[in-house]
């Protein structure tokens, strides 16, 4: 699979439910007396396993509209097969309940699976009395005999969370007391989905001990929030990138200990919204574009993320200095020998990473290149791959996209859902990302991301080839003239004004006019039958023209080259092309060209046209106030920038991508969400008063504008919580 580069990215992505308390949830159901419903769980290939395995052992379970009911609570059925598939978490929590059942059963899987070391299921599990029969003594097929189990108190000698849920299913089918001691906290979601369930089970978080008493289970809704551990591979996206917003995510403290590490690291990373869903904490995550520092992660804070080492390995290689992870020794006992993945997943784009004894050492490169990735069938290798092009230089090529369908089956589509992207030349100073990610967020679309594919002219024919892999994109100067060249269908005024700033499939728009004149309708000017001159006419200027005179204005139009501005009078006639600028007085004066931006350019006009003006306005938000606007404002004329500008035809280009209908009335709410302006008295009234005010607003809005772009940093990005 080919993964394009991005750059300033603003997005927000959908995750899919937390797979550890999917497992959990339909295991305990099988075990609960009455009927369990999961709802919202994770339907991948290792939950498929484990929905399979407790049908065979009795269980009636059924999935209906994205809900797993389940009616558990009968006896075990004895002398099974079962197959466990690649899921890790299915094999030992059921050698866990089957050896305190009283029944027989072998686990086995799939050839990963069957090559991972099992000893650790061992000795406490035949310590409670069951027996358990490992090939060659290390690993699975695994015959488990179950019996009449006893009580246990057992100090773990590792920090598997697995084997510790194994020893409490074992209590509980026997009947019995177990009380587990762990060296470090491990992930607790059986501990909480006990509690839930009706089982007597305390914690002491302090001493690290949990003790299960003699317990039944009820039924209940078990509620899935989202997986942290697939979060992570958008966030780090978004620290790489710019901002990325993960919602409804669990975030229990045994399974994010990953963002303690990126906060060492120099991170920005705000949880908000935080909430309690069956006992689990879920809350949304935001992660900002940061200056990343090399940090050394120690064996007591592998468990806490052993998932997202691959990832952050991946983020250790655009950061400062040279990282170190060590005590992660069981990762090559993965679905690969991870840590050798990781170091060549990490050297084929152009990083720099070697494997050492349980661990990695990574050296941080000012960016990666790109290249071929070699997933060795680990869903893990191929995600964190998959972020490692993404924000390269050039993306590359993932050798085994399927693999990610064991946790994360929509992962790829998921990146490219509702991916649109501005196409430009220099857009570092551009807040249209800012812009469109706020207004695609409040059209309510869970899952969107907006880049910027900034090029020269010798770049365009592999831009476009690019942006096919977009759902839409958007166009600004110097390209809406060639944009119009690449589309098949033109709606509206683009065919018109011969200029393109929005695309979506073969279709080509222009909303830079209709924007200006929502602008002009918020702050209550009607240009129906009013006098306009328009300086300059390229790609914005003609598509405002055409919307002037579609509004029935009378519109003049200069432009330093007169030919240019005389193909507007073939499309439309009534507009009236001058060879000089007059000194004859309009109605409003619009700059459609890019002088006054500096201090030193010339300006497009003299005040002897600005004296005989009433209004003018300047296509222009940066800056906020042009040299031009600057003199308007001077003889006391009203004025108004390219800001409101640029948000009406952001929202009505995201109109079209979303397929909305334009609402002005909701395009103005929106325009004082995003500005933090209140509502006006006068707004969509006639001009009079209201453009008096307007000149003195505009840098004040300007500023509210860009604090929403550029938020303050809040102390290395300690938590927010709402």
């Amino acid at each position: 699979m080919r993964i394009y580069p991005r750059s300033e990215l603003y997005g927000a992505f959908a995750v899919p439910p937390d797979k550890s308390i999917t497992h959990r949830a339909i295991i305990l159901g099988s075990m609960a007396k009455g009927k369990t419903y999961v709802i919202h769980p994770l339907i991948c290939q290792d939950t498929q396993a484990t929905i399979s395995c407790v049908k065979k052992l009795g269980a009636k379970v059924s999935i209906k509209d994205g809900i797993v009911e389940i009616k558990g609570g009968r006896p075990l059925r004895d002398g099974l097969k079962l197959d466990c598939g690649n899921s890790g978490t299915t094999l030992r929590l059921l050698c866990g309940e089957i050896a305190g059942s009283n029944v027989r059963a072998i686990l086995q899987g799939d050839r990963s699976l069957c090559s991972r070391p099992m000893k650790s299921l061992k000795a406490p599990l035949e310590k409670m009395g069951a027996t358990v029969a490992l090939t060659d003594y290390t690993v699975p097929p695994i015959l488990v005999e179950g019996a009449k189990v006893r009580p246990i108190v057992y100090r773990m000698t590792n920090d598997s969370a697995q084997v510790k849920s194994a020893i409490l299913l074992c209590a509980l089918a026997g009947g019995v007391e177990a009380t587990i001691e762990e060296k470090n906290r491990s992930r607790d979601h059986t501990e909480i989905l006990l509690g839930y369930l009706g089982a007597d089970i305390s914690v002491d978080r302090e001493n690290k001990r949990i003790t299960l008493k003699k317990s039944e289970l009820k039924g209940k809704k078990i509620y899935i929030g989202g997986d942290f551990s697939a979060a992570v591979y958008f966030l780090a996206i978004g620290l790489m990138l710019g901002k990325v917003t993960c919602r409804n995510v669990g975030v229990n403290p045994t399974r994010t200990g990953i963002i303690p590490v990126l906060r060492r690291m120099g991170a920005r990373i705000e949880i908000t919204h935080k909430r309690m869903l069956c006992g689990e904490l879920v809350a949304d995550v935001t992660a900002y574009k940061s200056k990343l520092k090399a940090t050394h992660v120690i064996e007591d804070e592998v468990a806490g993320m052993i998932d997202d080492i691959p990832v952050l390995a991946v983020l250790m290689g655009l950061a400062e200095g040279e990282s170190i992870i060590s005590g992660a020794g069981e990762l090559q006992y993965k679905e690969c020998d991870r840590l050798m993945a990781i170091s060549e997943m990490i050297n084929s784009v152009g990083g720099k990473c070697r494997k050492i004894e349980g661990g990695l050492v990574v050296n941080g490169v000012e960016s990666y290149e790109g290249g071929e990735i070699r997933t060795y069938g680990d869903h893990r290798i191929a995600m964190s791959g998959a972020v490692a092009l993404v924000c390269s230089r050039n993306g590359g090529d993932i050798d085994d996209d399927g693999c990610v369908s064991i946790s994360f089956p929509g992962f790829f589509e998921e990146l490219k859902k509702n991916s649109f992207a501005l196409l430009g030349k220099n857009l570092s100073a551009s807040p249209s990302n800012a812009v469109h990610s706020f207004l695609l967020d409040r059209f309510g679309l869970p899952t969107y991301s907006y880049s910027y594919i900034a090029v020269k002219e010798d770049g365009l024919k592999r831009a476009y080839a690019e942006l096919k892999e977009y759902a839409g994109y958007n166009v600004t100067a110097p390209y809406k003239g060639d944009a119009y060249k690449h589309v098949l269908k033109y709606h509206g005024d683009a065919k018109t004004s011969k200029s393109v700033n929005t695309v979506k499939g073969l279709s080509g728009y222009t909303t830079d006019g209709n924007g200006f004149l929502m602008m002009l309708k918020y702050h209550g000017f009607d240009v129906a039958g009013k006098k306009v001159l328009v300086l300059g006419a390229g790609g914005a200027g003609r598509s405002v023209v055409a919307a002037l005179v579609g509004a029935k204005a009378s519109v003049d139009v200069y432009n330093r080259t007169p030919r240019t501005a005389l193909e507007l009078r073939k499309k439309m006639p009534s507009v009236y092309v001058l060879r000089e600028i007059p000194d004859s007085p309009y109605d409003l004066v619009i700059n459609a060209t890019g002088l006054g931006t500096h201090a030193d350019d010339p300006l497009p006009a003299g005040k002897e046209l600005l004296s005989g003006c009433k209004a003018a306005a300047d296509l222009v938000y940066d800056p906020p106030e042009t040299a031009f606007l600057r003199i308007a404002g001077e003889l006391g004329k009203p004025v108004f920038n390219g800001a409101g500008m640029l948000f009406f035809q952001a929202y009505l280009a995201d109109c079209i991508f979303t397929e909305r209908e334009p609402d002005p009335e909701e395009a103005f709410a929106l325009y004082r969400e995003y500005t933090g302006e209140e509502k006006t008295e006068t707004e969509g009234k006639s001009s009079g008063s209201l453009l008096a005010s307007v000149a003195g607003m505009i840098e004040t809005r300007s500023k509210a504008v860009r604090q929403k772009i550029f938020p303050p940093t809040k102390n290395g990005g300690e938590e927010k919580t709402q």
